[in-house]
Formats: C-alpha cells, structure tokens, sequence
C-alpha cells in the first residue's frame, strides 16, 4: 500500500510530467516517449531510481553503504580525515538500509 507521501509524490511527477510536455511555443517541451514511459510507471519512483538521481550523495557523504559497511570502512580511514567528533552512520531520508557519513536530505 502507498503512503501518502508517495501518492502525493507520484501526482507532483504526473503534473510535472503532463504539464511539461505541453507545447507552449516557448522553449523546449518534454518529449512524448519520455512522458509515456511515467504514465506507464504511474509517475513512481523506485529504490534504484531515487538512489540514481541523488548522485551528489557520492561525493558530500564519503562513504555510503549499510550501516556495518559505513562504520566499519571510517573506521579503517579515519586516520586520514581527522574529526572533532567520533563519526556515527546516518540513514539516508527514503532509502531504507542506506546511511552515510552526513545526514542527506531529500532536497
């Protein structure tokens, strides 16, 4: 069952979506395939796309992974990035599992 949030997630896409791919004559427009293949996926965005689409994640966390894997993998380089303050994994906002070495928002 979807939460509310991904059903308003999945409308905020589809008015995206629709709304872009309407030609106002003003500038370039969402290309119809683009915008049949979300209709089809029902403006959803999957684990593995919403990973993909955070790429800054890769450079302004350092490390990420499982929880196991973030803490043990500072543990082996932390000589190298001396901090204040002992680092302690973070999860990562809408993707269970996954943490980080910074709290990552959605934004």
């Amino acid at each position: 069952m979807k939460s509310l949030d991904e059903k308003r997630l999945a409308h905020y896409r589809a008015v995206l979506y629709e709304t872009g791919a309407v030609d106002t004559g003003k500038g370039a427009q969402i290309d119809e395939k683009v915008l049949e293949k979300e209709r089809k996926k029902e403006f959803k965005i999957t684990r593995a796309m919403r990973f993909k689409y955070r790429t800054r994640y890769f450079t302004d966390s350092g490390i990420i992974g499982t929880k196991a894997y973030v803490a043990n993998t500072f543990q082996r380089f932390k000589d190298r990035y001396p901090a204040k303050r002992e680092k302690i994994p973070k999860p990562v906002a809408g993707l269970s599992g996954i943490y980080s070495l910074k709290r990552l928002s959605e934004a």
